[in-house]
C-alpha cells in the first residue's frame, strides 16, 4: 500500500460553484462533454476529477492507501480576488474536511486559502489546520521564484512556520496573473514541460540557496515534480559554483530540507532524483487524475533502485509526515 502526495479533487458543491460563474476558472458544457477553463488551460470535467467513491475504488485497484488532496493552483481559483476566492477555497475546504472524516484513514489534505488578502489567507490556514487530517497548505509556485518573491506570502509562511505545517509547492499563479489561454506551437510542451519545469527549478533555487529554510525552521517543504529540472542540472550547477563563487558550498549539498514528488515521471528520472535529493527525500505522488497512476507506480518499481527505498517512497517517507494533527502542533 501507499501514500500518494500528489492528486487533486474537486468536490461537487464546488463544481456547481464554477458552473455559475460566467469567467474563468468556471465549468461550461461543451460538445465532448463539460470542460473547467483554467490558468493557461482547458481541462475535461470527469467523475474522475470528483466523485469519491469512484476516487476510492480506483486507490483500491491501484494498491493507494491515502491520497493527500489538494485543490490545485494552475486552477486559479484561489488566486481570484478575495470576495471570489474566499467562498470558493471554504467550500473546497470543507467538502474535504467532511470527506477526511467520513473515510478515515484514506484521505488526508492540502488547505487551499485566498492568496490576495494576507489577513484573510492566514484566518482560513489557521481555521483548516485546526481540523484533523489536514497536513498543510498549498502554495503557488509563482510565490516562490526568488527570495523577494516570498515576502509577498510572509504572513502565510510564519503562520504555517508557526503551526509546523507542511507546504506543497505546486505549479500556479500569484494573484493579478490573470486567466486564459496562450497561444503557441506545442504549447503542452512550451508550458506544461518546459516552463513549468523551470519554474520548479527556481522554487528550488530559493529554497534551498537562500536563507529562507533557516527563516521558516518549522516547515516541511514539498516541490512539485521532482523539483522541476534540478536533477538534471545539479552537475552543471556544482561546477558554476565551484568555478565562479569556490568558496560557496556546493548546490548539491544544500537540498537536504527538501521534500520532492514523482508526479509524473518516468524510472530514469525518479532514480536521478532519489540520488540527488537523497531517497528518503522522495514522496509518491502521481497527479492523481491528470495523470496516470499506474504509470508512475510502475516507473517507481522500475526504477532500478533497491527495494527497500521504493517502499520508503511509496509509503515510509510520507508516513512520517501524517502525523496525528492538529494535536502534534501543540507541541
Amino acid at each position: 500500500m501507499s501514500i500518494d502526495w500528489h492528486c487533486h479533487w474537486l468536490p461537487p458543491t464546488l463544481a456547481e460553484a464554477l458552473r455559475a460563474r460566467v469567467t474563468a476558472p468556471r465549468i461550461v458544457a461543451g460538445p465532448k462533454g463539460e470542460r473547467l477553463e483554467v490558468y493557461r488551460e482547458s481541462l475535461p470535467v470527469g467523475l474522475d476529477l470528483t466523485e469519491i467513491d469512484r476516487r476510492l475504488a480506483f486507490m483500491d485497484r491501484h494498491g493507494v492507501e491515502t491520497q493527500v488532496l489538494s485543490l490545485p493552483g494552475l486552477f486559479g481559483i484561489d488566486s481570484l480576488p478575495v470576495d471570489e476566492a474566499a467562498p470558493l477555497v471554504r467550500a473546497f475546504n470543507d467538502a474535504l474536511a467532511e470527506t477526511i472524516a467520513g473515510q478515515p484513514g484514506r484521505f488526508a489534505g492540502f488547505a487551499t486559502i485566498p492568496l490576495a488578502d494576507a489577513t484573510a489567507a492566514v484566518s482560513e490556514l489557521q481555521r483548516v489546520l485546526a481540523r484533523p487530517g489536514f497536513v498543510g497548505v498549498i502554495l503557488p509556485v509563482d510565490g516562490f521564484q526568488t527570495l523577494a518573491h516570498t515576502q509577498a506570502l510572509a504572513p502565510i509562511l510564519e503562520t504555517a512556520d508557526a503551526m509546523a505545517a507542511h507546504i506543497f509547492i505546486h505549479p500556479g499563479p500569484m494573484p493579478g496573473a490573470g486567466v486564459g489561454t496562450v497561444e503557441r506551437d506545442n504549447d503542452n510542451m512550451r508550458h506544461i514541460v518546459l516552463d513549468v519545469q523551470a519554474r520548479l527549478s527556481s522554487v528550488v533555487v530559493t529554497l534551498a540557496m537562500t536563507n529562507f529554510l533557516e527563516t521558516y525552521p518549522r516547515l516541511t517543504v514539498q516541490v512539485a515534480n521532482l523539483g522541476g529540472a534540478i536533477p538534471f542540472l545539479v552537475e552543471r550547477m556544482d561546477h558554476v559554483s565551484s568555478v565562479r563563487t569556490p568558496e560557496a558550498p556546493l548546490p548539491s549539498s544544500r537540498f537536504g530540507r527538501l521534500y520532492v514528488d514523482t508526479a509524473s515521471f518516468g524510472p530514469r528520472a525518479i532514480a536521478l532524483a532519489a540520488e540527488v535529493f537523497g531517497r528518503e527525500r522522495v514522496l509518491l505522488g502521481t497527479d492523481c487524475p491528470i495523470f496516470e497512476t499506474g504509470r508512475t507506480l510502475e516507473a517507481l518499481r522500475s526504477s532500478g533502485l533497491p527495494a527497500t527505498d521504493i517502499t520508503a517512497i511509496l509509503k515510509g517517507n510520507g508516513a512520517t509526515l501524517l502525523r496525528p494533527w492538529p494535536k502534534a502542533r501543540s507541541g
